[in-house]
């Protein structure tokens, strides 16, 4: 999986400038993934695809990204992004499999591209141990915990796909292998004519024997 590692080391090298080193994590980002087809002339010919990161994930990489620290993305910070993290994205096809109806492929572009600043957050998964499985990680003395300077906020990916050719029904799953960055389906936000299911055998397994299977997402047109 070379082209997901090409992606997780530069939004890595992001999270490195801002958190210790020995804050390896299973999973270290939590995504929330919300699906919107795109149809024309009764077919599907894109997808929208929103990206909610879990707040201290979104906290970590706003520090970096949002330069004069007004909780607002202009366009200059998104383009700065854009320069940063959508090439390596592309290449790690969005850590993404597509079926139109024939073998699974890698979406390896994107039509459009935007982060926003979600305030207050959507999206608050539920508190989990960062370090849980990293065997080299070594042990830590606790910490007081610090108040957040704010209400939890999510940074979101607006990523647009074009579909190679337009078709009534189509196949998304989306996923890491090695549980570096955990995707699930926002299932409460689900399309009318997309149903949320888990793939048979894509899985993420960062500890051996506790496969964590990923959520697939199928769309059909009447």
């Amino acid at each position: 999986m070379e082209s997901n590692t090409i992606w997780r080391s530069a939004l890595g090298a992001v999270l490195a400038l801002l958190v210790p080193v020995e804050a390896s994590a299973h999973p270290h980002i939590w995504i929330s993934q919300r699906l919107e087809p795109v149809a024309e002339g009764g077919r599907y010919t894109g997808l929208d695809i929103e990206w909610r990161f879990d707040p201290e994930s979104s906290e970590n990489e706003i520090a970096a990204i949002d330069r004069n620290s007004d909780g607002v993305l202009s366009v200059e910070e998104n383009n700065q992004l854009i320069a940063d993290t959508l090439v390596a994205l592309e290449k790690a096809g969005f850590m993404s499999w597509l079926n139109t109806g024939g073998t699974d492929f890698r979406p390896t572009k994107a039509a459009s591209f935007k982060a926003v600043i979600e305030n207050p957050a959507s999206f608050t998964p539920p508190d989990w141990d960062r370090h849980a499985g990293d065997k080299d990680t070594p042990a830590r003395e606790p910490k007081e915990p610090k108040p957040p300077p704010h209400a939890p906020r999510n940074l979101v990916y607006k990523i647009r796909i074009a579909l190679p050719q337009p078709v009534k029904a189509f196949t998304i799953t989306t996923f890491d292998p090695e549980d570096f960055i955990r995707v699930e389906v926002d299932k409460a936000k689900m399309p009318a004519g997309c149903t949320a299911a888990k793939h048979a055998t894509y899985k993420s397994e960062f500890i051996p024997g506790h496969p964590v299977f990923a959520d697939t997402v199928r769309c059909a047109l009447p």
